[in-house]
């Protein structure tokens, strides 16, 4: 199905320097498309791409920010499919820099609408996060209005551009996330920093993101959230595993550095107003996007035991608890990816 709806199309990847733009990348190739553009600010990042694919002639390479307007017009022209990773996205400093935030994520955003239905492009899908659900900083209040910018014409015009948002947990392996940083500690024999041991984040492996992205773009319709239904995990064993794993005392130092501003215990897959509108299929939860005929029914209004379902995306649930052989599996294949990387871990 992937080679049908990829093969022969020009795609651009929006941030395709980064974590998932590059894993977007690099499983685009095998379906031949006729042109993969990569579109990001980080020229250095380029050329190393440049590097890597040496010998694939069918990517293209523009630098741009999709904070400019004019560059997204002249990029997207005559494009079929448009995957927007670009984001800024680490917690803590979101709320050091909320303006550079708005900038990327929400007016950013704006401009990807505006330029794909400038330029009449079929299909956009964008990326968001668990951390606009509920959110409690500043990074998921923009994941959270960037995933209404891509839905909202639903309550006007519908559009002959198709817009669909996929929400992420936390990727494991990419940068500045935790696996990378506790094996980075360990490497380097130093403490591993500790923000709580009860802590617990939704995870999955580069190749489901990819699995989620790639099913959305076949699969999804206009407006559409579409979630994986993720495991999580307890941030204390995650770093057992890595020790158990590597043959290391369970002694190693632990350095308590405390919740980080914004950081939140648990996280959760969707939000209250989701749950009248979600609908389940093939591993994955869909959020419908609002029908104006709903609202007016009242029908977005639920009672206590619809609102006690949520508890089943929450993700301190033990329900959705990664088995210790889940768990010890991700850990030796990202351990495994880390030392055949072409990039850094951090």
């Amino acid at each position: 199905m992937q080679n049908k709806i990829f093969k022969g199309k020009k795609i651009i990847i929006l941030g395709g320097t980064g974590s998932i733009g590059k894993e977007i990348l690099d499983s685009l190739i095998q379906y031949k498309p006729k042109l993969i553009r990569i579109f990001s600010r980080d020229e250095y990042k380029q050329h190393q791409l440049r590097y890597k694919y040496f010998d694939e002639k069918n990517i293209d390479y523009v630098l741009g920010d999709i904070r400019d307007l004019d560059s997204l017009i002249s990029a997207c022209r005559d494009i079929d499919i448009v995957f927007h990773t670009a984001a800024l996205k680490h917690v803590p400093i979101s709320e050091e820099n909320p303006e550079e935030f708005i900038k990327t994520n929400i007016l950013g955003s704006l401009n990807v609408k505006k330029a794909a239905l400038m330029c009449k492009i079929p299909l956009v899908v964008s990326i968001s996060s668990d951390k606009a659900v509920d959110h409690t900083n500043l990074m998921g209040l923009t994941k959270s209005v960037q995933e209404k910018i891509f839905s909202s014409h639903h309550l006007k015009d519908k559009t002959k551009t198709k817009f669909i948002t996929v929400r992420f947990g936390n990727v494991i392996g990419t940068h500045g996330s935790l696996f990378p940083i506790v094996y980075h500690q360990i490497r380097n024999k130093k403490p591993i920093t500790l923000t709580h041991a009860e802590m617990t984040r939704f995870y999955m492996s580069k190749k489901e993101a990819i699995e989620l992205i790639f099913w959305a773009t076949i699969h999804g319709k206009d407006g559409e959230i579409i979630i994986k239904k993720m495991k999580s995990a307890n941030i204390m064993n995650i770093i057992k595993t890595f020790l158990s794993f590597l043959k290391i005392s369970n002694k190693w130092p632990l350095k308590k550095i405390g919740i980080r501003i914004g950081e939140k215990m648990h996280e959760s897959l969707i939000t209250e107003d989701n749950l009248y509108r979600i609908k389940e299929r093939s591993g994955y939860y869909i959020v419908s996007p609002y029908d104006p005929n709903n609202i007016i029914a009242d029908k977005f209004l639920m009672d206590n035991q619809q609102i006690q379902k949520r508890s089943k995306f929450i993700s301190n649930n033990p329900d959705n608890y990664f088995t210790a052989k889940e768990l010890t599996e991700h850990v030796k294949n990202f351990i495994g990816e880390s030392r055949s990387s072409f990039d850094t871990i951090i």
